[in-house]
């Protein structure tokens, strides 16, 4: 996806926001003037990262709506961004200033004209590949299985990760497995640290259910970041031990859909599903003997049309509703409530499932097993 297009679908979706918002009952009056300021702000970041024939030397908003005449954008839609953001300014300073969200909803439409004539006019950011930078917040539980020798680190969307309340689970968007004894967790640490925002809580003050074993639990991690440097901190130390099927990383379906969009994006071309089955196995921590990878790899490709020989942009991780409503049906693959689609600007995108849930599993103790006692007889 060029950064023009990218643009395009983020005032889009100021717009779908917006008119959602005025779809609901009752919405706070300034509301529709905080939709106006994202969009003016929007604008300011996005024009200061162009190359204009004239640029301002103070490069505010005004200055740099102006310069833009010389970079062929009309009167008018000069007028409209002009508009916009006047509103913006008149809506943060003064507190009289009030619009309805159809007002709101005109300001933010008229100004997007612009980004088709300044990418006509030859501005060269906008005909780049657009950068994708989404963030999340996760939940990565800590289980050091001392009889297998490895730890486990399940990743949880922070909304959606498991309660104390709770007997059954979501299952994790991701799952690794290391080699304690190699001892990797320093340099997860860093990475992570690196990339994002990370608390790394031990066991003793965790306030988190221990899903799936209480004794193996160790820790529980909170880190916001990108998915793509979520997989990569951990992907080069999974350690591919034969375990049991159904519990490797490879067996994991939401893991291999997610190395699969990650291979889509990043393999040179022109591929085959081979091709991206090697480069799941080389860079993102899928086992080539996942008894599900084959059949994924197969299926990326084929939404792509059988080969990879085209860019293919992102990859977006969204809640698979919307991941449904992005890919067409010839263009997606789902299987375990997750999706592996190919929007219309070639992004590709994963679907989670933020509903699916699973059977946690519990070690039972003697009390556990005992028949319960009789109730108490109805008094005569």
């Amino acid at each position: 996806m060029r950064t023009r297009a990218k643009l395009e679908q983020r005032f889009a979706r100021l717009i779908e926001e917006l008119d959602a918002l005025a779809r609901t009952a009752e919405f706070d009056e300034e509301d529709p003037l905080r939709f106006v300021r994202d969009a003016a702000a929007l604008w300011e970041r996005s024009l200061k990262r162009c190359t204009l024939t004239a640029p301002p030397k103070n490069p505010t908003l005004n200055n740099l709506i102006d310069a833009t005449a010389s970079d062929g954008v009309d009167a008018a839609t000069r007028a409209a961004m002009h508009e916009l953001r006047r509103a913006a300014n008149q809506g943060k300073h003064d507190p009289s200033r009030l619009i309805g969200s159809a007002e709101a909803r005109r300001l933010i439409q008229a100004s997007t004209p612009a980004l088709g004539q300044l990418d006509a006019a030859g501005v060269p950011e906008l005909a780049t590949t657009a950068a994708f930078g989404q963030r999340r917040r996760y939940l990565i539980a800590v289980y050091d299985h001392y009889h297998t020798g490895e730890t486990e680190y399940d990743v949880y969307l922070v909304g959606h990760a498991p309660s104390r309340t709770e007997f059954r689970i979501p299952i994790a968007v991701e799952t690794f497995s290391v080699n304690f004894a190699v001892k990797p967790e320093p340099i997860i640490k860093a990475q992570l640290a690196a990339t994002g925002e990370a608390t790394f809580t031990e066991r003793e003050g965790a306030d988190f259910w221990k899903a799936l074993n209480e004794d193996d639990f160790v820790a529980a991690w909170e880190w916001e970041g990108s998915h793509r440097d979520l997989v990569t901190a951990f992907a080069p130390h999974q350690w591919h031990a034969d375990v049991l099927p159904g519990l490797s990383r490879a067996d994991h379906v939401p893991s291999v859909i997610s190395a699969a969009a990650l291979a889509l994006v990043e393999i040179a071309r022109p591929a085959s599903w081979k091709d991206v089955l090697w480069k799941m196995s080389t860079d993102f921590g899928i086992w080539r003997r996942g008894t599900v990878v084959e059949e994924i790899a197969r299926a990326a490709v084929s939404i792509v049309g059988g080969t990879v020989d085209r860019d293919l942009y992102g990859p977006r991780w969204v809640a698979k509703d919307d991941a449904m409503a992005m890919a067409a049906a010839t263009q997606r693959f789902e299987r375990d409530g997750f999706v592996l689609g190919i929007d219309g600007q070639g992004v590709v995108v994963v679907g989670f499932d933020l509903g699916l849930r699973g059977v946690s599993i519990e070690v039972l103790d003697a009390s556990d097993l005992e028949r319960p006692p009789d109730p108490s007889p109805d008094p005569p």
